[in-house]
């Protein structure tokens, strides 16, 4: 649990450098004489249409009193609306401003203000029990109950407000013309509202979870770091007991309980009824270490299996990632670009016209080339398998971090895009918890990249074969070029990244120091990925390197966020994460919360890479 009244000025500033991108922190940012991070907004810019706006306190199904802004045009009406809400630790002013202060984006607007003037009616709100910080206003009623049946009927209560607003299009009686728009937790809200209220004509949620148990503990190992920070985050809020008692236990045994993992699976659309009729664009982001792009292929074949139409787009746009507040990813200026293009689009299509947005089933950010690629399906490559040996015996140490690998020599240029996974055999050594970190990197001119900086976690509690989802990743490999499959007991030897203390230094919990994993001699691991081109044959693989020289990120497989156990369903097989891109190999890493929606609270900058801390010779700026 993280107090943040009992740190030294001096950590204070820090971590709000790295967590302030919400508005609802600017009250934490006053104490320390920090400003909070500079957000984006829309990168469309303002259309054509003027709108007026008003800030409104509206009443809830239970009395409950949100924070609204209001935006209508003044075109002649009626027109259709769009509701919004923000990220976690947020408020509506993610969503209505921008940052106070010079910018390089200052030519973004804020998100409602892009729809108000291209003719929408827009209420954004701030959700209930959020809003509480400095200079935030008076925020909204209630408590904090993340995306329970609470903040659900809020939305559906919002929705019958707009549909007897005069100046809002309808299709009958309390039936408006509306559509949905935001990120993280404003991405989640949307997903429960649709499974529960058909009267959304569309929506667009991004860079958001399926499952929140796997998401905050993939595999069996939590997102220590991740945990931390949220519950940081969430000082600016009214947050329910259920939630803080839920989070401080977590933190406290270092592992989520079955009744923890309920009480996040309860919040997520693996459980929710089917959203049968609701256009939906699915935006996960390539370099979301929160939420991988895993989690938005699974809420996309959900959608689809549910019979709703569904567009999935590999955005890179900044969200959820942890590195130094220097910079976004490379590449995004044209994902937010082209993800803003598409949402309005998406709307235009299914609130103003015929419904055929006429988008791709598929669209995903190209790094090597700056814009975005269109395909007919996900993957858009066929699965290929190859499979490598490890010659000799090695065990992967927790205390030591030694990394054991395989190397696949490719021998045709080969874009790979998709979930990766992973078998072998592996066996539980020493006492305490045993946590695989596996990363798929690509190795040139003898640097070795992590694809997308993704490591995949595991907890690994008896011996037997491990068939692990790697969290999803996009690449280019040369001929010429390496495609290894690293292994260790310690994520720091496969990442870059460094989490500040006050989070745990890291993003996972890591092996204990006297535990570890063994992998036997002549044991085969068989790499399975959608590539464009064949994978060579088998061969044999590297039994241990030190590590020094690696980067990376890659998946694993268990079943949910619990303490190594599986779902009898198997819907918690998913892990992901889908790395991210820094600017140099010497430089800063990710940057900073892409607010498109209000990442507001989520996109946290909540670690550094430190000058001189990271292999010397990883080059952290892949291709892809």
């Amino acid at each position: 649990m993280v107090d943040e009244t009992n740190l030294p000025a001096e950590t204070r500033r820090n971590v709000l450098k790295y967590i302030g991108a919400a508005a609802g922190l600017g009250g934490l940012a006053s104490v320390t004489n920090v400003d909070p991070f500079a957000r984006r907004g829309s990168a469309l810019g303002l259309g054509q249409q003027t709108f007026e706006k008003e800030e409104r306190r509206i009443e809830s199904f239970d009395g409950t009193e949100l924070d609204t802004t209001y935006y209508e045009p003044t075109a002649e009406g009626p027109h259709p609306a769009i509701l919004m809400t923000h990220g976690w630790g947020g408020s509506k002013k993610d969503l209505t401003t921008l940052p106070d202060g010079e910018s390089e984006y200052s030519e973004d607007v804020p998100l409602a203000e892009m729809y108000a003037s291209r003719g929408y009616v827009v209420l954004a709100y701030t959700s209930r029990g959020f809003g509480q910080g400095e200079n935030q206003g008076q925020g909204s009623g209630g408590q904090v109950n993340s995306t329970s049946e609470l903040e659900r009927r809020d939305a559906s209560a919002l929705i019958d407000y707009l549909a007897n607003q005069d100046a809002v299009m309808t299709e009958g009686e309390n039936d408006p013309v509306i559509g949905m728009d935001g990120t993280s937790y404003g991405g989640g809200i949307q997903l429960r509202t649709a499974s529960a209220d058909d009267r959304l004509n569309a929506i667009v949620p991004r860079a958001t979870w399926n499952n929140l148990a796997q998401s905050l503990a993939p595999n069996g190992v939590i997102k220590r770091g991740w945990i931390q920070a949220l519950e940081f985050g969430a000082q600016s809020g009214n947050i329910a007991e259920s939630n803080t008692e839920t989070t401080n236990g977590i933190l406290e045994r270092g592992y989520m309980t079955q009744a923890d993992r309920q009480y996040y699976r309860q919040r997520s659309p693996v459980t929710y009824d089917a959203i049968e009729d609701t256009p939906a664009l699915l935006v996960p982001e390539l370099t979301d270490q929160l939420f991988p792009i895993n989690e938005g292929v699974r809420n996309f074949r959900k959608l689809q299996t549910d019979g709703s139409q569904a567009t999935l787009v590999l955005g890179q746009d900044g969200t959820h990632v942890l590195g130094q507040p220097d910079s976004y990813p490379p590449g995004s200026d044209t994902s937010a670009q082209f993800v803003d293009q598409l949402a309005l689009q998406w709307h235009e299509a299914h609130l103003k016209g015929d419904g055929d947005p006429d988008v791709s089933t598929l669209h995903y950010y190209d790094r090597a080339a700056d814009e975005f690629a269109a395909a007919d399906q996900f993957p858009p490559h066929p699965e290929r398998s190859t499979s490598r040996t490890i010659s000799e015996a090695v065990e992967l140490s927790g205390a030591d971090g030694n990394v054991a690998s395989v190397d696949i020599d490719i021998e045709e240029s080969t874009e790979i895009l998709g979930l990766p996974t992973v078998q072998f055999e592996a066996t539980p050594t020493g006492e305490g918890r045993s946590h695989l970190f596996v990363a798929l990197q690509r190795v040139r001119d003898g640097e070795a990249v992590t694809i997308k900086d993704r490591v995949t976690p595991l907890a690994v509690t008896e011996g037997g074969e491990i068939e692990l989802e790697l969290f999803g990743v996009h690449g280019h490999l040369e001929a010429g070029d390496t495609l290894r499959v690293a292994m260790s007991a310690r994520e720091d030897e496969l990442t870059s990244a460094e989490v500040i203390d006050l989070f745990g230094g890291s993003i996972y919990r890591p092996s204990d120091d006297n535990a570890g994993i063994e992998i036997s001699a002549d044991t085969t691991v068989q790499l399975s990925v959608p590539a464009s081109s064949e994978l060579p044959d088998a061969g044999t693989g590297n039994s241990e390197m030190d590590g020094e020289d690696m980067d990376g990120e890659d998946g694993t497989d268990s079943a949910d966020g619990s303490d190594g156990t599986t779902d009898s369903d198997g819907s918690d097989t998913q892990s992901g994460d889908d790395g991210g891109d820094s600017s140099d190999g010497s430089g800063p890493g990710f940057g900073i919360p892409a607010a498109l929606g209000g990442a507001g609270g989520l996109g946290y900058l909540l670690s550094q890479r430190l000058s001189g801390t990271g292999p010397d010779s990883v080059d952290t700026e892949a291709d892809d």
